[in-house]
């Protein structure tokens, strides 16, 4: 009986390229009979217990390898949405930026232009006022003249001489251009011409006068009407410029909380990764696969269970019957 089982323990180790069953029928061949039940129930019960505790860690290695893959998956998907959005922030934040250089610029040529305005205002005002000043001074004086020498043609065309008051023969006296006794009374004859003159020379004066202060009114007005519109589109562009820098700010914030998020799935994916290669030479890289190791170990079973049938009946029926009973 013990012959037929260790021929056919070695027939199946074999077929099988079974170590352990090859191993064993060595080792019955050199034990006494009634050791050789014992060594198989015993090996029988391990590869039981062995495939228990494989079929356990099959368990654990597939829930850890599970939760690694997912870890990894929803990492990956996660940075790949962060990525995206990076991009965006990116490109919001280079467009806002651009239009904030622009508005900045602009604003600052309106203040330039506005204080130009105002300094070229001013001077312009200055201007005006000497003129205005200057034709005023030239006004009064000439309004004197022309009262001085009204009175002195009225008085003068008046005026004559008393002869009494003449010392010396008035026949000796030398030729005056008037005769003797007649009062000066001014060249009454020019005296239209020249106050003419004065008046016209008075008149130039007034024109000065009026016509440096409409232009000095007309071009407050303008001035005012600039410094109006320019302001109006000063404060626009301060506005939009103030909204501007707030979405700016808004984007740049939101890009770094993308950043950080990123690079904290970034850790995770990692950590996934390692740990799934962690995972290799232990679930995976055994040399055989599990199937196949659970097949090796069933076949085994087998063949021991069938070399204590063949004892059991070669106990009971003798050579003869306990080949074909199993």
């Amino acid at each position: 009986g013990k012959d037929a089982v260790v021929s056919m323990l070695r027939r199946r180790g074999r077929e099988l390229r079974s170590a352990l069953l090859a191993s064993l029928a060595t080792k019955l061949a050199a034990d006494p009979f009634a050791k050789v039940k014992v060594l198989i129930q015993e090996l029988i019960e391990r590869l039981l217990q062995e495939a228990a505790n494989e079929a356990n860690h099959k368990g654990w290695c597939d829930k850890a390898t599970a939760d690694a893959k997912q870890r990894r998956d929803y990492a990956a998907e996660e940075m790949e949405g962060l990525n995206s959005e990076l991009a965006r922030l990116w490109a919001r934040g280079e467009g806002l930026r651009e239009q904030a250089a622009v508005l900045t610029k602009e604003i600052q040529q309106l203040k330039d232009d506005r204080d130009e305005a105002a300094q070229q205002r001013k001077e312009e005002s200055e201007e005006n006022k000497r003129t205005v000043d200057e034709a005023q001074d030239g006004l009064d004086a000439m309004n004197m003249v022309i009262d001085l020498l009204e009175k002195f043609y009225k008085t003068a065309k008046k005026e004559a001489v008393a002869l009494s008051l003449v010392q010396g023969p008035a026949d000796d006296a030398p030729d005056a251009g008037f005769e003797n006794g007649e009062a000066y009374l001014g060249a009454q004859s020019e005296s239209g011409g020249v106050l003419a003159m004065l008046d016209v020379m008075k008149s130039d004066f007034v024109r000065t006068i009026e016509e440096t202060q409409l232009a000095e009114e007309r071009a407050q007005r303008d001035h005012l009407d600039f410094m109006t519109e320019t302001g109006k589109t000063l404060a626009q562009k301060e506005e939009a410029e103030s909204q501007v820098k707030g979405m700016l700010a808004d984007a740049t914030t939101k890009y770094d909380e993308a950043d950080t998020n990123l690079q904290a799935e970034s850790g995770k994916l990692k950590a996934a990764l390692s740990e799934l290669l962690e995972l290799k030479p232990v679930c995976i890289d055994t040399g055989m696969s599990y199937g196949d190791r659970v097949a090796l170990r069933d076949d085994e079973i087998e063949a021991l269970k069938k070399a204590l049938c063949i004892l059991g009946k070669y106990a009971e029926y003798g050579p003869e019957g306990a080949a074909d009973a199993c």
